[in-house]
């Protein structure tokens, strides 16, 4: 599809060259350049026929152009999920975390409400953000033009309210065997 509509979009572009170039201008046109040949070569009605077929080229030139720019726009590049330093884990006391993204020039907003941020939340300086035990960080990087990040989520839990976890423990139903009903 988009092979087809480059090539018709260069025909097009082509026709239209040809079209203005053979329209009687002010002098002779193009057709004097070629031995002298006048608007006779094409009848007496060649600037009318002329003019419509260039108004009908341009018309479809612009549609081709909008469509074109619709189909050939590329779909934009998320930008990348931002990180913790030092990575979210237990803590038992007021740390200070900073806010990486890979991406260059991204606007990263956080929270430590537990909502998922937007433009709206404080945006993040550069500085280091105080995380207290027991907080949720969560930043999202945002740039013009690209998709926005995926939403990074740091728990810090309070390490001394922290209970001795279990190891998970994974259970898998009786397999039942499945065939054609009787």
């Amino acid at each position: 599809m988009t092979t087809f509509l480059a090539v018709l979009f260069v025909i097009i572009c082509l026709l239209l060259i040809i079209v203005i170039l053979l329209q009687k201008g002010r002098g002779a046109g193009l057709g004097g350049a070629f031995g002298g040949i006048g608007s006779s070569a094409f009848g007496t009605r060649t600037g009318d026929v002329f003019t419509w077929v260039t108004i009908i080229l341009v018309g479809v030139f612009l549609l081709l152009a909008v469509v074109a720019t619709r189909v050939f726009t590329p779909t934009p590049t998320p930008v990348d999920t931002p990180t913790f330093v030092p990575p979210p884990g237990p803590i038992n006391k007021t740390i200070r975390v900073s806010i990486q993204c890979r991406t260059p020039k991204a606007r990263i907003f956080y929270t430590l409400d537990g909502s998922d941020p937007t433009k709206e939340a404080i945006e993040y300086d550069g500085a280091t953000v105080p995380v207290r035990p027991g907080q949720t960080l969560k930043a999202r990087a945002f740039l013009r033009g690209w998709k926005d990040s995926e939403v990074a989520v740091g728990v810090y839990a309070d390490a001394l309210k922290a209970t001795t976890t279990t190891a998970p423990t994974t259970s898998t139903a009786p397999a039942t065997a499945t065939g054609p009903a009787k």
